[in-house]
C-alpha cells in the first residue's frame, strides 16, 4: 500500500516537473515561437492560396509549380505589407484628429457623469488625452517599424516552402521505423485535418464579419471604417471575448467622433447582430463539433495562453487546445485529461476507435 502511494506521489510529481519545465520553455522562448506560429500561420496561407492558383489553367497550360509558390507567396506577403501601412497610417491619423473630437468627448462624458452620478469625469479624460494620443502615435510607429520581425518572418515562409514536399517524405521514413508509426500518423492526420478545418472556417467567417461591419460604419458614418474592420476581423480569432471587444472598439469611437451616445448604441446594434448572425448561426453550421472542446476549458485555454503569449496566444488558444485533447486521447494515463478537456466527454479519435 505505501510503495502504491509513494508510485501515485511520483506520478504527480513527474507531471507537475512536466507542466512547469513546459510554461517556462514557452515564456522563455516565446519571442521565437510566437514569430514562428506566425510564419506557419502564413506558409499555411500561402499553401491554401498556391493550391487554388494551381487549378488555374489556359488550354492545356498550367503554371509551373515553382511559378504559382512564388506568385501566391508575393501576394500573400504585399497584403500583408499593405494591411500594415493602411492600420500605421489610420493610427496615425487617428492620433492627430483624437484632439479635434475633445469637446465631443466631454459632452459625451457630461452625460454620462450625469446618468451614473460621478463628477469630474471630462476633466479627467483632459488630462489623459496627451498621454493617449502619445501610446497611439508610438503603437502606429512600432507597426510602421516591424521590417525586421517582417523579414524574419518572410524568412521561415521561404525555408517553410522550400522543406514542405522533403519534410512529408522524412516524417514518414521515421514513422516507417517504429511500430507505433501508424498510430503517430493517425494522430498527425487528424491534428492536420482538424486545424485546416478550423482556420479555413475562421478566416471565411472573421472575414465575412469584417467586411459587413465595414459596409456597416461606412452607412453610419463612423470614420475610420478599415482600421475597425481590420480589428473587427482579427479580434475575431480570439474565442469568447474577442467579439465582444472588437464591437467595443468602433461603437466608443463613434461615441468619441458624434459625442452622442445614441450613436453608441446605433454601432453595438449594428457590429453586434453581425457578430450573432455570422458567430452564433454561420460558424458552427460550417464547423461543427469538430473542435469538442469545453466551453469553460476554451475560456481557461484563452486565459493561459493569452498570459503566455498575449494577443497571439488568444489567437492560437482554441486550435492548440484542440490539438492536445487529440493527443492526449491517443495514451491511457492521458485520456482521463483529454476526456475532462472535450465538450461531452467522447473522444471520437483514439484507441476506442481503433478496436
Amino acid at each position: 500500500m505505501q510503495n502504491s502511494n509513494e508510485l501515485k506521489l511520483a506520478n504527480v510529481a513527474y507531471w507537475m516537473i512536466v507542466v512547469a519545465g513546459t510554461v517556462a520553455f514557452l515564456m522563455y522562448f516565446q519571442n521565437f515561437l510566437k514569430v514562428f506560429c506566425i510564419s506557419f500561420l502564413i506558409w499555411y496561407i500561402v499553401k491554401k492560396l498556391r493550391d487554388l492558383v494551381s487549378k488555374i489553367k489556359v488550354g492545356k497550360f498550367k503554371l509551373p509549380k515553382w511559378l504559382v509558390t512564388v506568385i501566391s507567396t508575393a501576394a500573400v506577403f504585399l497584403a500583408i505589407y499593405s494591411i500594415a501601412k493602411i492600420i500605421s497610417t489610420n493610427f496615425q491619423s487617428l492620433a492627430q484628429n483624437l484632439p479635434q473630437y475633445s469637446e465631443n468627448i466631454s459632452m459625451a462624458l457630461v452625460s454620462l457623469g450625469n446618468l451614473t452620478g460621478i463628477k469630474d469625469l471630462d476633466q479627467s479624460f483632459t488630462s489623459l488625452l496627451s498621454e493617449y494620443k502619445t501610446s497611439i502615435v508610438t503603437y502606429a510607429g512600432s507597426i510602421a517599424g516591424g521590417v525586421g520581425q517582417f523579414i524574419i518572418i518572410l524568412i521561415y515562409v521561404v525555408f517553410l516552402l522550400l522543406e514542405e514536399t522533403l519534410f512529408q517524405e522524412k516524417i514518414q521514413k521515421v514513422l516507417n521505423t517504429t511500430a507505433a508509426g501508424g498510430n503517430i500518423y493517425k494522430t498527425f492526420s487528424a491534428v492536420t485535418n482538424l486545424f485546416d478545418d478550423y482556420l479555413s472556417v475562421k478566416i471565411f467567417t472573421s472575414f465575412l464579419t469584417g467586411l459587413l461591419s465595414y459596409f456597416a460604419l461606412l452607412i453610419i458614418g463612423i470614420e475610420l471604417p478599415a482600421l475597425w474592420a481590420f480589428i473587427i476581423f482579427l479580434f475575431n480569432f480570439i474565442p469568447s471575448i474577442g467579439s465582444i471587444v472588437a464591437t467595443l472598439f468602433p461603437a466608443l469611437f463613434g461615441l468619441i467622433q458624434y459625442g452622442e451616445p445614441h450613436v453608441l448604441l446605433t454601432v453595438l446594434i449594428a457590429v453586434g447582430a453581425i457578430q450573432i448572425l455570422v458567430g452564433n448561426v454561420l460558424d458552427p453550421r460550417l464547423m461543427g463539433s469538430k473542435l469538442n472542446i469545453s466551453p469553460l476549458v476554451v475560456l481557461l485555454s484563452l486565459t493561459l495562453w493569452g498570459f503566455l503569449w498575449g494577443v497571439v496566444g488568444m489567437i492560437l488558444s482554441v486550435p492548440i487546445t484542440a490539438t492536445l485533447i487529440i493527443i492526449f486521447g491517443q495514451f491511457d494515463n492521458t485520456r482521463p485529461l483529454a476526456i475532462l478537456l472535450s465538450k461531452n466527454g467522447e473522444i471520437h479519435f483514439g484507441k476506442e476507435k481503433e478496436d
